[in-house]
């Protein structure tokens, strides 16, 4: 006897095969925007923090504090650069601007993980100076190279 073998036409079923390597493929799929979610994509974020400082006050003739004020998220002291300008002219490590002999800055805080409300900056200034001159202090963030807030200003 012979087998007559009928299509038949409401049989559109995929292949076991087919069936294991689609389930494989979503699984990977699903694994790997799982794994992005949660490990966060392209790394650590380098956005720029804000904050800036809270007060200046002359300590003696030629020392002044400039206290931090909050500053979020938390941010290393590593993390930020002092840019001190005195009347638009920028202080770099090694470079001067006229009048000024020497730029010590002391950081005064209580922990070097973060920096913290209350902390602040003794900045020594050597000045030969003729008249009043306006100091600005501005904070750099260093990963992004953005400025962290507003200047601080002072006069000598």
């Amino acid at each position: 006897m012979k087998k007559i073998w009928k299509i038949r036409k409401d049989s559109e079923a995929v292949s076991p095969v087919i069936a294991t390597i689609l389930m494989v493929a979503i699984t990977v799929v699903l694994a790997a925007v799982l794994y992005v979610m949660v490990m966060g994509f392209g790394g650590p974020s380098q956005q720029t923090p804000t904050g800036s400082f809270s007060t200046s006050q002359k300590l003696t003739a030629n020392i002044e504090k400039v206290q931090f004020g909050v500053i979020t998220p938390d941010t290393k002291p590593a993390d930020v650069k002092i840019v001190i300008t005195k009347n638009t002219v920028a202080w770099q490590s090694g470079v001067l601007p006229s009048g000024l002999t020497n730029v010590t800055l002391n950081y005064v805080g209580g922990s070097a993980a973060k920096l913290a409300s209350g902390d602040y900056l003794s900045i020594a200034i050597g000045y030969v100076g003729t008249g009043v001159d306006t100091f600005s202090v501005t904070m750099v963030y260093v990963p992004t190279g953005n400025i962290i807030g507003a200047a601080l200003s002072f006069t000598w």
